[in-house]
């Protein structure tokens, strides 16, 4: 009727464990790997850090335009006299 899941003297997760191990090994191999390639090539360097600003501020000016957005809406539902809860539906 119930299933024992963890024999005295077995380590917990021993199966889980290999594959646990997998999880740090992986990303650690591919930043070794990535690291190596800036070595051979170290332009690779400039178009990752370059990459990586223009990603953040393309974000944060999608973030800031979304609030500016936000901002106006409220702003209008004040002056027109809303007196409701603001409830806006979340964007998934």
């Amino acid at each position: 009727m119930f299933v024992q899941f963890n024999r005295f003297g077995q380590r917990f997760g021993s199966r889980a464990g290999g594959n646990a191990g997998w999880l740090l090994m992986g990303p650690g191999l591919l930043l070794a790997g990535v690291g190596l390639a800036i070595l051979i090539w170290p332009d690779l360097l400039a178009f990752m850090v370059a990459g990586l600003l223009l990603f953040a501020g393309l974000t944060l000016a999608a973030w800031g335009w979304q609030m500016t957005q936000l901002q106006k809406r409220m702003q209008n539902q004040a002056q027109s006299g809303y007196t409701e809860v603001y409830y806006e539906e979340p964007r998934y």
